[in-house]
């Protein structure tokens, strides 16, 4: 089975990338395995999966602002990881975190 995800991702945590190339980790052209999850570290959380799957249905419905996603996450029980509802600052911050 191949792998879930970017074994050669360079962890990072900041919210800008880093402007350096891995050494040696350049694809060449047509060579390259397209890993499922390349710019990840792992495979999406139940979470993870279940707030974008939350997201994209409030998109389909229309919300284009923070809050008008937030909302809709209200209204559809999506809560955050420590359980309570969503604000649209509540929101932004974990997209931030997510987003690395």
């Amino acid at each position: 089975m191949p792998e879930q995800f970017n074994v050669h991702l360079a962890s990072w945590k900041g919210n800008e990338p880093s402007p350096h190339a891995g050494t040696g980790m350049v694809e060449a052209p047509g060579e390259g395995v397209n890993l499922r999850w390349q710019s990840r570290e792992s495979a999406p959380t139940d979470y993870e999966n279940a707030l974008a799957d939350a997201i994209e249905s409030a998109y389909l419905a229309g919300a284009r602002t923070s809050q008008q996603f937030a909302d809709h996450l209200n209204s559809a029980g999506v809560a955050n990881l420590s359980g309570r509802g969503w604000s649209a600052a509540s929101l932004e911050q974990e997209m931030s975190r997510l987003g690395y």
